[in-house]
């Protein structure tokens, strides 16, 4: 077998070993969350002079960068200093918000909000030039649980017991657009997990209760405040066999949520998020079945194309209920197979094969499953 060959073989015995993990799953899978308008961002605005509205340009641009990327690291990057400065030429559109008035009142400046849409390809394509993840829309989505210790009042965070908490850690989420999930602490959580169960990290316990909210990734962890001493975060993240450790100390509770947030996406970017690196540049058949119809035919393709690992979609064939699609993949093909898995979209039927005509090509084999995909 030449070298060639053999590396043929190994990245389909890759895809393979994935296949045979994703086939295996229990019978109540996790499914990632699609999050929508990563591109798009509102900030309040005083007015709507050129000066302010340049400089909300920039602050927006961190945003978008911030979540498509997973961290703040790019913006350390001196590669980002003069795009972060000349951030306009990144905006695709953007308009005037108000929030407290009437379509058919008088502007007179309160309320006001600038949307900023930002364009999608120029974006990423910055990001990929200076070798930095880009994360798509299919994201993991996160169960925290979390006990809050003040001065030995002690409770697990949720929607009823710490409203305020529960506000602060969505808020950070949603500006590094990470799904995160509470558990309800309703009389059937409450018989599976108690705060003991949270502080010693009792896990037969807690993975019985997050299987009823079936999230992709597991935070467990503890914020603790103290009179005079500040405030102290210790958490565990597991997903994907991997676990994650750390302690944060912090003057504020705000500063301990808005670490934990980001570190959480940090860490999920590093496992989720297409690093250029890793670019392929291959193609692949994607067999779907189950598509009677041009519409459901024409949602499968938009859906394909919305998936960051696929550079772009054709239909190579179509034979009664089964499309054949053509793709060009800007990653693995097992990179492929995992956002599919964490969408609601197609299902996979069978292991990977190998065209036996022509070209020697991977074949992907899924059926339309009507969950998920967008109009």
């Amino acid at each position: 077998m030449s070298v060639d060959e053999n590396r043929e073989m190994m990245k389909l015995l890759k895809v393979f070993v994935l296949a045979s993990a994703l086939l295996g799953l229990c019978q109540a899978p996790a499914h990632a969350v699609t999050v929508e308008d990563l591109f798009t961002v509102e900030l309040p605005v005083a007015d709507q002079t050129t000066s302010l509205r340049l400089e909300s340009f920039s602050e927006a641009f961190k945003q978008v960068i911030v979540k498509i990327s997973g961290s703040d690291e790019a913006l350390a990057s001196p590669a980002f200093k003069r795009p972060v400065k000349n951030s306009a030429r990144y905006v695709k559109q953007f308009r005037y918000l108000n929030r407290t008035l009437a379509d058919d009142e008088e502007f007179d400046g309160s309320g006001l909000f600038l949307r900023i849409d930002f364009d999608q390809q120029l974006v990423e394509g910055l990001l990929r030039e200076q070798n930095f993840p880009v994360w798509g829309r299919e994201r993991p989505s996160t169960l925290l649980v979390i006990s809050y210790d003040v001065n030995e009042n002690i409770k697990v965070v949720s929607d009823d017991a710490t409203p305020d908490l529960v506000e602060a850690l969505d808020t950070a989420a949603s500006i590094h657009a990470v799904p995160v999930l509470f558990p309800l602490m309703d009389l059937e959580d409450i018989a599976l997990v108690n705060i003991g169960d949270i502080a010693s990290r009792e896990y037969e316990n807690i993975d019985t209760m997050a299987k009823r909210y079936s999230p992709n990734a597991l935070l467990v962890g503890q914020v603790v405040g103290r009179s005079g001493q500040g405030w102290q975060g210790d958490w565990e993240v597991r997903f994907a066999e991997q676990i994650f450790q750390w302690s944060f100390k912090a003057s504020s509770k705000q500063d301990v949520v808005d670490q934990v947030i980001r570190h959480l996406a940090k860490i999920l970017a590093l496992e989720y998020a297409l690093e250029d690196h890793r670019s392929v540049d291959q193609s692949l058949l994607l067999s779907v079945s189950e598509l009677e119809g041009i519409d459901k035919l024409i949602k499968v393709e938009r859906y394909l194309k919305s998936l960051n690992v696929v550079d772009s979609v054709r239909v190579a064939m179509i034979s009664k209920n089964v499309v054949t699609y053509r793709l060009n993949l800007r990653n693995d093909p097992e990179d492929l197979q995992r956002l599919i898995e964490f969408g609601e979209v197609l299902e996979q039927e069978d292991f990977p094969q190998l065209s036996t005509q022509g070209e020697e090509q991977i074949i992907l084999n899924y059926s339309f499953i009507n969950r998920g995909a967008g109009n």
